[in-house]
Order: C-alpha cells, then structure tokens, then sequence
C-alpha cells in the first residue's frame, strides 16, 4: 500500500512539473521596429514552463519599458530578449559616425553627448595646393561646407596613439562624406552655442 501510494505521489508530482507556469511578457499591440516600448505595448502571458522558449519573466517589465523594437512586433507573441534593446540615440534619417580626433581638432574643454557641433574639413599637410595651386579640401573653387552634427558619445583618450573618438549623429544624406572626411583625419570640430 505505501508503495502504492508513493506511486502515486511521484506521479502527481512529475505532473505537476509538466504543467508549471510562469508569468512572461507578452505583446499587446503591434509595434513597429524601431518604436521605443511603452507599458501599454505589453502585457502578461501565463504559460507552461518550455526550456526550449526564453521569453522575458513578466517581473523584467519595468526593464523593458523604454527600449526600442529591434524588429516589428505582432499583438499577441511572446516577447524575447532578442526582439528589444537599448535606445540606439538617433532617429530614422540619421547616421553614426565616428571621429577620431586628436588634440587641437576639438575644444580643450571636452565635448559632452548632446551638444550641437559644426564638422569642418581644413586642408591639413598634404592639403595645402595640388598641382594647379587648387586648395584640397575645395570643390569647385569654394571650400565644403561645414556640416552640423550632434555629439553621440565621447570616448576615451588612446594614450598610445593620442587618439579620442567621438560618435556624432549627422543627417544620412552627409553620413558618407563624414566618414570619408574622418578617414583623412583633416577636419575639426567646432562647438555650437547652447539651445541655438
């Protein structure tokens, strides 16, 4: 009889293992890739533990509120750590470039994320006349332009080589000819007044 019922307790418990729930996110509403995630865009799903899912435990929402859909998100699926992450900082019609600046090409000061600045090109020692007393760095007769850009992030300075790279948002339509001006290293950066 006790083995009987020790049967029956295993039984129930193996059971019980099988049908364990668990408390994920869950999309509420469709949201389009690349949408910051709201709390209205999720909800809770009660479902049977599967060690061959990851979806996120409903106690993680308050992590995931305010990062942004790496791809679109349909009402109803389960929600994974894949399909979201971080604020990437810059909106649809920008790039990210990056600078890498040494001393004398950007204020002494240090620049900080957020700030609004003007990227120029300067002729540096291979810039100064072509062959037909033309100025590098000029098209047409006339200088480039300067293109404004805001400050993404600044990194560290590379004791070794002198270097700081500095991450700017442009507009996509100058992002090519940013990073072509970058690979030069003949440009610098000018800080614009705040709130202009």
């Amino acid at each position: 009889m006790l083995l009987v019922l020790f049967g029956g307790l295993l039984a129930l418990a193996a059971g019980q293992m099988l049908t364990a729930r668990t408390e994920v996110l869950a999309v509420a509403r469709d949201v389009q890739l690349g949408s910051t995630i709201t709390t209205e865009d999720l909800t809770v799903a009660n479902v049977t533990s599967d060690p061959n899912l990851s979806p996120i435990p409903a106690s993680q929402r308050s992590q995931i509120v305010g990062m942004v859909a790496q791809v679109p998100l349909t009402r109803g699926e389960l929600l994974t750590g894949a399909q979201v992450g971080p604020d990437s900082g810059f909106a649809a019609g920008e790039m990210l470039v990056a600078l890498p600046m040494r001393e004398g090409q950007f204020p002494s000061q240090g620049l900080s994320p957020g700030q609004q600045v003007l990227i120029v090109a300067t002729p540096g020692s291979t810039g100064s006349t072509g062959g037909s007393g033309t100025p590098t760095g000029v098209t047409n007769g006339a200088p480039d332009q300067p293109i404004e850009a805001t400050v993404a992030e600044v990194g560290a300075l590379n004791q070794a080589t002198q270097v700081t790279v500095i991450d700017v948002r442009v507009s996509a339509d100058d992002g090519v000819r940013v990073a072509e001006l970058a690979s030069t290293g003949n440009l610098a950066l000018i800080l614009l007044p705040a709130g202009r």
